[in-house]
């Protein structure tokens, strides 16, 4: 019983920590999502039911409407919701330690550091979206960092699942599709088994099943369909508060600037889209190339592979934030944990710093809850873009083309 112990990732001072932070965890965070948005939706679900839910004003995925649902139902009543819509940033809460926690302990044979994951248990970059904020990032990166840690350890069911799962969770994360095909091509090239894909494949449609059901059944469906198709365009200028490079490039605030004004024969948003495109190609090659290689040579995946998957999702993550238009000023949070199992496996910490100063001066910046950037948005821009260079120097340090 005690070497099982000993063997779990979670321990006691992981309860301790967590149970800690729940006491002290302000009530208060970004009014529109903890006072307004979240015990609404909750409310309309706790009246109407959960299969109703779409035909409200929401503009969430699924998973996190069947937590709305459950929080109204353990409330019982509206006045109880509203009043206790903080509690909310408990269950936020339960994602960041199990993103720190994941990254350490799966990743714990590479290095020797003792209570790793509290870097980021913490960093107030890492808390400030849940414990300050109020808000779900946490949610979709943890299921993200998951699902990549299976992908590589060869759970594949596991993978399936938490691939599946990060898609309902948050849009965004359709951006680690690639590094989840590329995983998944390399583990069926080793071992080619087609019931292990079925497997996968049922796996996949019965999550997707369980979180649809209640809309397929309610009636709602197609408002659901209705909400993916206008994620992308819900908030139509060229930043809502993301210090990017739109902040080094235009003269006047990109956040009074629809994204569909055109400059140079192409709107603002899809110039975001090329670069991002553009830059992402540019960051994938190394991977794909090293990925190639160990396929044709039957070599298996190892610390340097480990480390370029950690790398690149990083630097992925950070491009989608700082081109693109429409982007929120949290939408820089998953770089940080991503760069954090970077700087585990390389011992190489600039840039995980750098992106945990950055994104608590972005987010900070826009929120003022403790007045931390007094800078101009340009300046915290600029430390993005600096940290966009140093990872694409990093992934190509040791890059060849050679396939042997």
């Amino acid at each position: 019983m005690q070497k099982i112990l000993e063997n779990l990732p979670i321990k006691w001072h992981h309860l301790l920590f967590y149970t800690l932070l729940v006491a002290i965890i302000p009530h208060t965070g970004f009014w529109f999502d903890l006072n307004n948005d979240w015990p609404r939706w909750s409310t309309y679900a706790f009246e109407h039911g959960l299969s109703q839910i779409y035909n409200s004003d929401t503009n969430y995925m699924p998973f996190y409407l069947h937590g709305l649902y459950w929080f109204g139902k353990l409330q019982g009543s509206k006045e109880l919701i509203y009043a206790n819509s903080y509690q909310l940033k408990y269950f936020f809460l339960l994602f960041d330690f199990a993103g720190a926690i994941a990254i350490a302990f799966s990743l714990k044979k590479y290095y020797t550091r003792q209570f790793a994951e509290y870097m980021l248990l913490f960093n107030i970059g890492y808390l400030y979206c849940t414990v300050i904020w109020g808000q779900l990032d946490s949610v979709p990166t943890s299921i993200v960092i998951l699902a990549i840690i299976c992908l590589f350890e060869r759970k594949l069911l596991w993978a399936a699942f938490f691939c599946t799962l990060s898609i309902y969770a948050k849009l965004q994360a359709i951006v680690f599709l690639p590094f989840f095909g590329i995983l998944l091509i390399y583990q069926l090239s080793l071992k080619f088994d087609k019931w292990l894909i079925i497997k996968m494949l049922l796996v996949s449609l019965i999550t997707q099943f369980v979180l649809l059901s209640p809309f397929i059944f309610g009636g709602t469906f197609f408002n659901f369909l209705k909400v993916v198709r206008e994620s992308v365009g819900f908030f139509p200028r060229v930043s809502v508060n993301a210090y990017n490079i739109w902040y080094l490039l235009l003269k006047s605030d990109p956040s009074t600037i629809n994204d569909t004004i055109h400059f140079f024969g192409l709107t603002y948003k899809k110039w975001g889209f090329i670069l991002f495109f553009s830059l992402s190609i540019i960051a994938f090659i190394p991977l794909i190339i090293n990925t190639l290689k160990r396929i044709l040579n039957k070599k298996e995946l190892d610390k340097d592979y480990y480390t370029l998957i950690w790398l690149t999702t990083g630097t992925i993550a950070i491009l989608f934030f700082f081109v693109n238009t429409q982007m929120h000023e949290r939408y820089s949070y998953p770089a940080i944990a991503l760069y954090f199992a970077y700087a585990l496996l390389t011992n190489r910490y600039s840039i995980f710093a750098l992106t945990s100063v950055a994104h608590l001066m972005n987010v900070d910046g826009m929120n003022k809850t403790f007045g931390l950037n007094p800078f101009k948005p340009e300046y915290t821009a600029l430390i993005f873009a600096i940290i966009l260079v140093l990872s694409l120097i990093r992934i190509y340090e040791k890059f060849s083309f050679k396939i042997k």
